[in-house]
């Protein structure tokens, strides 16, 4: 049973939205300061095209706001109607993301090393790379600081929202499904950077793995040309990185201990054949809407 490094958390399971702008079918979004982090989030909703239903909406929360709420929001609307005939999907997406810096909007520079630092976990040994090992921290935020915002705001329920993260955003996905199970309905880790934990905390690789009574599913995925060289791209410093991060291996390992270790959360594992490691994502959002959408 996992007992050390949860989070507690609290109830937001009914919520009632209290901004004018919140209407079905938009997406709205808001900026909100976390002490914590010391971050500037960007926090982008996405309502579905119905009216909420009794207790709020469903949430999908997505990692990497910035560049992946057009792509879950467009699965969504696609995959949920199933026909001109077919009432849509109910399932609210929340994207956090980083508002910038400056005032001047999203820097992609800015973003890459706010990421680094929000999605690498803490180590347990040694010391991690400067600006990174904050993910307890954003953790935090995710459960705690951000939960009542979006309450005051919109009609979701925010029990147990499922948490999507691509790369690093992976890698804290997984990581919050060992620090805190009972915080998520469901964990996507897409093409998950193991890779860092393996650099940078090798003493306690292989991961040892908790397991929880609490755990929802868990769902792992990767794409099938994320391991090989691109002769294409003529770039064997790159092509040395692709072979020794083991991608593919370090996720299906991952997914294979889990499920041996933790078989009530019930997980998945996938490899999306002829995907890289950006393009993954595209049936990946499919594949997640798949698990998510509620028959109507």
């Amino acid at each position: 049973m996992l007992t050390s490094g949860a989070v507690s958390l609290p109830a937001f399971a009914m919520t009632h939205a209290a901004d004018n702008d919140a209407l079905p079918g938009t997406t709205t979004s808001f900026t909100q300061h976390s002490s914590t982090t010391g971050q500037e989030y960007l926090i982008q909703v996405a309502l579905p095209k119905v009216a909420p239903p009794q207790g709020g909406y469903p949430v999908l929360m997505v990692l990497d706001g910035n560049r992946h709420l057009d792509l879950f929001t467009a699965a969504r609307d696609i995959l949920g109607r199933r026909g001109y005939d077919k009432a849509p999907s109910d399932l609210a997406i929340v994207a956090v993301g980083y508002a910038g810096s400056g005032g001047r909007g999203p820097d992609r520079a800015f973003i890459s090393k706010a990421r680094f630092k929000d999605f690498t976990p803490p180590l347990t040994t040694g010391t991690a790379p400067e600006r990174t090992g904050g993910g307890s921290e954003f953790l935090n935020y995710l459960t705690q600081s951000l939960p009542p915002e979006l309450a005051s705001r919109y009609p979701l329920d925010l029990e147990r929202p499922a948490l999507v993260g691509h790369s690093l955003g992976g890698l804290f996905a997984l990581h919050a499904q060992q620090k805190a199970p009972e915080a998520f309905g469901a964990i996507f880790a897409i093409s998950p950077s193991l890779w860092w934990r393996q650099e940078n905390d090798p003493a306690s690789w292989p991961l040892r793995l908790a397991c929880s009574e609490a755990a929802g599913p868990v769902y792992i995925a990767a794409g099938g040309r994320e391991q090989s060289p691109q002769p294409r791209r003529q770039d064997p410093e790159r092509d040395r990185l692709r072979t020794e991060r083991a991608m593919i291996d370090n996720a299906h390992e991952h997914a294979r201990h889990l499920r041996e270790h933790c078989p009530q959360a019930a997980v998945q594992w996938r490899l999306f054949e002829g995907e890289d490691h950006g393009s993954v994502m595209w049936p990946a959002a499919r594949a997640v809407m798949e698990r998510l959408l509620r028959p109507r």
